[in-house]
């Protein structure tokens, strides 16, 4: 996906944290220790991301993680299903159970006991903690760049 365009001009989250160096520096350390933790397979983790995106519609993000949904193995009807917010029947046990902590964690309380246990039984404690800290790293960069409306793959403009 596109982080420069031809005129040399960042886009998506970069664009945006170009305007708060302040800030960035902190988030940029939080994102790349969120995106080296373990215990999720790479379908599992673009379930997550796509999850998130699909659930506050975060053109860049689903722009940017479509092709890396697909290169982690997930099917074109399963991408377009997490796009839009929904909930693929033919996803991996794993994955559904990602999705699913995913979508709780975006809704009011907290994750139903009997989603956490299934989800800590089956995905480990790090799987589980994997999700937690990939929800909370796509939440903050799908809420900058709503906020600025930064399109799929240009530059924005809010910031100007």
């Amino acid at each position: 996906f596109v982080v420069k365009n031809a005129e040399g001009a960042f886009v998506g989250p970069w664009g945006v944290m170009l305007h708060f160096p302040d800030l960035a520096v902190p988030l940029g350390q939080f994102i790349n220790l969120a995106q080296k933790l373990h215990g999720l397979s790479e379908r599992a983790r673009q379930v997550v991301i796509l999850t998130i995106g699909g659930r506050f519609n975060v053109a860049y993000a689903l722009y940017a993680h479509a092709p890396l949904a697909t290169r982690a193995g997930l099917g074109p009807e399963q991408i377009a299903a997490l796009s839009a917010g929904a909930r693929p029947a033919d996803l991996s046990e794993d994955e559904l159970l990602a999705a699913d902590v995913a979508s709780a964690l975006t809704s009011a309380g907290a994750v139903p006991g009997p989603l956490y246990d299934a989800a800590v039984a089956k995905l480990g404690r790090q799987g589980f903690d994997a999700v937690v800290f990939i929800v909370i790293h796509y939440l903050a960069l799908g809420v900058l760049l709503n906020a600025y409306d930064v399109p799929a793959g240009r530059p924005l403009a809010r910031l100007s």
